[in-house]
């Protein structure tokens, strides 16, 4: 048994010598630059150096590289007076169904909200059905904002943007 585990332990430490060896191996040499002939002459020093071949001249690239174009941001109308002589459907259809309808006789208020508003839409009685006749904005203080910039908040999340 001790014949073998020396056989084996040879085996393994020429195993690893062998890995060792190939590992200390370098890359193969260039040969070496041709020794110039010494009964060659020598250029003359005051001779013009000759101009490269392929001298051209280099120019910057000038051309923008290509994007890709965002899709243009949809026209908003956040004209409030839009909104006077609408309908419900047609009210419904422009701005979704409302978060609250109160009807405080002889008028429905739509009221409708964004995270910086609340915009209440009254709509009141005429020939043909109920119709939008006055509108109000404001914050979540009850303090007044500006109805189209309410309006354009409203338009803007049923958009998605």
């Amino acid at each position: 048994m001790i014949f073998f585990d020396r056989i084996v332990s040879r085996w393994l430490a020429g195993f690893v010598l062998a890995g060792v060896l190939t590992a200390c191996e370098t890359a193969p040499r260039e040969a070496a630059a041709p020794i110039a002939d010494p009964a060659a002459p020598i250029a003359d020093p005051a001779a013009p150096i000759a101009e490269p071949a392929l001298a051209l001249p280099i120019e910057p690239d000038t051309t923008a590289p290509e994007v890709a174009a965002l899709p243009p941001e949809p026209v908003i109308d956040d004209d409030p007076q839009q909104l006077y002589g609408l309908g419900p459907v047609a009210l419904d259809g422009l701005l979704g169904q409302p978060s609250l309808i109160r009807i405080e006789a002889p008028a429905r208020i739509w009221q409708y909200r964004s995270q910086s508003c609340v915009f209440d839409i009254f709509l009141y009685e005429e020939a043909g059905g109920p119709r939008v006749t006055y509108i109000e904005a404001r914050d979540g203080e009850a303090q007044g904002v500006e109805v189209r910039d309410c309006l354009n908040a409203l338009l803007r999340a049923r958009l998605g943007l």
